[in-house]
């Protein structure tokens, strides 16, 4: 340990050494009376000069505060946990006063907290960024319903700067307060709130809708509410302008019907808003994606479902499959028992053929006793055989209504999605070609068509 004109026990010379912090300390003249070793191996004589430099100015030239430090000590302030970039390291400086003696400096290696608070600022900004160009409003409610974080969506659905957000409690955005007190009363129960549709108003005054989700979240230690808020102002006035429309058309038919006798001038009118009703519900059943029989996808969702099975197949060179498929015999069954045991065996039939297939694929009924299957992610061309075997197989069992029982086969064309020139709509086309040929070569078969 190197000291200035104090003579020093070699006792304590060796504790002082020992000790895993550096160690300055200067006379009441900011004259150095003694160092001890970590001190003088933390500042390298080829950055800082020679270690037995007599004044503190001197030995801490190199440091970017030095001035501070150096005021600190001429005045015998205390100084605390300062951190200072010291070579390769960052050190926490310390320092007191010592009556009698002078001052006190200690110098304690935190580099490794400094880098891991560094990181973790540098990831909570980089968390925060991306929330912040989130679709979905983020938002962190402490329990007494003061806002603890909210990402940018919050502040442009509801209207309010960053700083006006902070004394906003989260109550204050519902149309109804008493909403949120049952939403949480909910999710203290259930310990969710998924997807609800809930009014909210903006700092104008002007209201909005949002789909809400919450849960219990714990935020620096605190117990908190986190939620997602994505709004559905447009979808929600939708549906209302739609119902609205309805009630509007019905009450007008109605009245026109209760005035039909006395008013056959307006006959032509009353047949006007008819053909608007019925067009509105045209419209609305083809909004529809499930048939109301069978309950399977519609032609409609088939559709969607095989355009997103061939972009996959594209992206991921796999192969993609179609089976069309027309029973055999059910003509029979219609024109034999009549509608209602048709009925039962296109059920029966849809519950039997979706069997046999994964989850993954798409069974659909697509018009009368025809049906349509997307295969998705198939590893190699002979993987549809056993399908297709396994498909004719559900068949083989009669079927039972209650007028009596018949037996229906199918009839299936299977085509393969080429990735070159194929759209959905010319792979069902090969199918349906395929499914004739099936058909006429004898029925209760299958063919593959060419690509």
């Amino acid at each position: 340990m190197e000291v200035g004109n104090v003579e020093c026990f070699p006792l304590l010379e060796s504790i002082l050494d020992a000790i895993g912090q550096g160690i300055l300390v200067v006379d009441e003249e900011l004259a150095v009376i003694a160092a001890n070793r970590k001190f003088k191996e933390l500042f390298d004589p080829d950055t800082f000069g020679p270690p037995a430099v007599s004044t503190l100015a001197g030995t801490i030239s190199g440091i970017d505060c030095a001035p501070e430090i150096i005021e600190h000590v001429a005045a015998g302030r205390a100084l605390g946990a300062l951190c200072i970039p010291v070579g390769d390291t960052i050190q926490e400086v310390q320092g007191c006063a010592v009556p009698g003696t002078g001052y006190l400096l200690t110098f304690i290696d935190v580099t490794e907290r400094a880098r891991s608070e560094q990181a973790r600022v540098e990831n909570e900004r980089r968390v925060r960024e991306i929330l912040d160009h989130s679709p979905i409003g983020v938002n962190i409610v402490g329990l007494d319903g003061r806002r603890r974080y909210s990402n940018r969506k919050i502040q442009e659905m509801c209207g309010y700067s960053v700083g006006e957000l902070v004394g906003v409690k989260a109550a204050s955005h519902y149309a109804d307060p008493a909403v949120r007190e049952r939403l949480m009363q909910e999710m203290t129960e259930k310990g969710a709130v998924e997807n609800r549709e809930v009014e909210f108003v903006r700092k104008d005054g002007t209201p909005f809708w949002v789909l809400l989700s919450c849960r219990p979240f714990v935020y620096d230690g605190e117990d908190c509410v986190l939620g997602w808020i994505y709004e559905i102002t447009d979808r929600v006035e939708l549906e209302r302008n739609q119902i609205r429309s309805r009630e509007e058309l019905e009450i007008q038919i109605l009245e026109l019907r209760d005035r039909e006798d006395r008013m056959a001038d307006q006959a032509a009118e009353l047949e006007s808003l008819a053909i608007r009703l019925s067009e509105s519900e045209r419209r609305m059943a083809e909004l529809a994606n499930y048939d109301g029989l069978t309950g399977l996808p519609t032609s409609r969702l088939c559709m969607d479902r095989l355009r997103l099975a061939t972009a996959f197949a594209k992206r991921q060179q796999t192969l993609t499959a179609v089976f069309y498929v027309d029973l055999d015999g059910f003509k029979v069954v219609n024109d034999t028992y009549g509608h209602d045991a048709g009925d039962v065996v296109l059920k029966e039939a849809a519950r039997r053929m979706s069997a046999c297939f994964r989850e993954v694929d798409t069974v659909a009924r697509i018009g009368g006793d025809e049906f349509l299957v997307v295969l998705s992610g198939l590893g190699f061309r002979e993987a549809v055989v056993p399908l297709a075997d396994r498909l004719l197989s559900c068949f083989t069992e009669r079927f039972e209504f209650p007028e009596g029982h018949a037996t229906v086969g199918a009839s299936i064309g299977i085509a393969f999605f080429n990735g070159a020139t194929d759209t959905p709509d010319t792979l069902v086309k090969r199918a349906d070609k395929a499914m004739y040929v099936a058909k006429k070569s004898g029925k209760n078969q299958y063919a593959i068509g060419e690509d």
